[in-house]
């Protein structure tokens, strides 16, 4: 598999535009992956489904995993087009068959972090609600605990993506799936950006 494109300062950088219109987009928590999956499915005009809202049903209890599962499998088989985003490996095998392009979101930890701090600070100052009917609050968010605190979470998860990332893009059963690898925000918009002179 050839070596992802590089930029000025020889960090690897997106490879190449989608080949595809049903994108499974991953990362870190915090790293933008809802951000990304919202814009890109405005500017395809195609539907998206965010795994957290899913999986954390009320008092964020998981959904039964073989209910997880039929629930992805029937929005794939409902929607031509669409985009995934999340990391959960109980549906990582659904979503890579049949997906075209997988995007890593693959930003530094201090940014994660900071982005984190003041995510979680706004939803649990603001009583956000995020999906059915749970919310964020403000002490979890500096506790040790990963299932509690997002922050410590990224912590405790962070440095494992670029290896798992690695052992995708050299899966042979993946061989059809364009992979895409985001360092920044600037990179993400970028992409939206050559998407929308693409469709324009």
């Amino acid at each position: 598999m050839p070596p992802f494109e590089r930029d000025a300062e020889g960090q690897p950088c997106l490879n190449g535009p989608l080949s595809g219109r049903r994108l499974s987009i991953i990362g870190c928590s915090g790293s933008g992956k809802t951000t990304l999956s919202r814009r890109l499915g405005d500017a395809l005009e195609i539907p998206r489904l965010e795994l957290d809202a899913l999986h954390h049903q009320a008092d964020w209890t998981p959904l039964e995993r073989e209910r997880f599962r039929q629930a992805v499998d029937e929005f794939m088989r409902h929607h031509e087009d669409w985009i995934i985003d999340g990391n959960y490996e109980a549906v990582a095998d659904l979503v890579r068959s049949r997906c075209t392009d997988i995007i890593w979101l693959d930003l530094s930890l201090p940014r994660v972090l900071l982005r984190l701090f003041i995510r979680s600070l706004r939803r649990s100052v603001g009583r956000v609600e995020l999906w059915n009917g749970n919310r964020e609050r403000l002490r979890d968010l500096c506790s040790l605990d990963p299932e509690r605190s997002m922050v410590t979470w990224a912590l405790q998860t962070h440095a494992r993506h670029p290896a798992r990332f690695e052992a995708l893009r050299t899966d042979p059963t993946l061989s059809h799936v364009t992979f895409h690898r985001i360092r920044s925000p600037r990179e993400a918009a970028d992409l939206v950006r050559s998407v929308e002179r693409t469709l324009g």
